[in-house]
């Protein structure tokens, strides 16, 4: 991967960084908390995302970790995709989000054509009506309304194929899973003994990038194939 990283917009709620890629595919990467993705910086997970410069990669922070509910900043994140995808002449879209990450992932293909939408711990929810999830500030009391209440409710007017993993030992993160309408587009996978972390501790199994490779091009059987020999190796 020769590119490097630009941030093409800064500002105190949002960070947009662009690598370009050499094909019509753009992968959109909702970073966590820690503006990473799984424990790696954005640096060392790109290649990952970009398949070794083969893909374009948008990485989007809402930097106050507001689950995207600032007022107008999802409407801003939208829009802006949308001129990317027009600008770059984009064909496939595919969203890609660990944790609070993963909640914008699953939810850009309410507003914008996704192919495929992988999320890592996805918290499907912030409504503390919806789920007590204590391990996460009241987003509706401090930022107020959030995008969605709940965004497997979004699913079944997308044509999205939707890959959702937690660790098995997390139980707050499977329940999460809960929320995920049963559609033949929606791929659920819980992992043995894997806690909130879980894209972290398939990096430390060397499999994070073929996992993530596997989901970009549809390849479902493969990424069973890969979940099964992570579920060895800590057997």
């Amino acid at each position: 991967m020769s590119s490097t990283i630009d941030t093409v917009l800064q500002d105190e709620e949002l960070i947009l960084r662009w690598l370009p890629g050499s094909t019509r595919r753009m992968v959109v990467v909702f970073t966590g908390l820690k503006a990473g993705f799984g424990g790696a910086p954005l640096d060392e997970f790109a290649g990952s995302a970009s398949d070794k410069g083969k893909n374009n990669v948008l990485f989007v922070t809402d930097r106050r970790a507001t689950w995207f509910a600032a007022p107008g900043l999802w409407r801003r994140i939208v829009k802006l995709i949308r001129y990317l995808r027009k600008s770059e002449r984009i064909d496939e879209i595919v969203t890609l989000g660990n944790s609070m990450g993963g909640f914008g992932a699953l939810l850009l293909p309410r507003d914008v054509r996704v192919r495929r939408a992988i999320a890592f711990s996805p918290q499907l929810t912030m409504d503390r009506t919806l789920m007590d999830d204590t391990r996460w500030p009241d987003i509706k009391d401090k930022f107020g309304d959030l995008p969605v209440d709940n965004v497997g409710g979004t699913f079944a007017d997308t044509k999205t194929q939707y890959y959702l993993t937690a660790g098995g030992g997390c139980r707050e993160d499977v329940a999460h899973l809960d929320f995920a309408p049963e559609m033949n587009r929606v791929h659920r996978f819980v992992l043995p003994k894997g806690r909130h972390n879980i894209a972290g501790a398939l990096k430390d199994a060397g499999l994070l990038s073929d996992v993530i490779g596997a989901i970009i091009r549809g390849r479902k059987t493969r990424v069973e194939r890969l979940y099964a020999e992570y579920a060895e190796g800590v057997a």
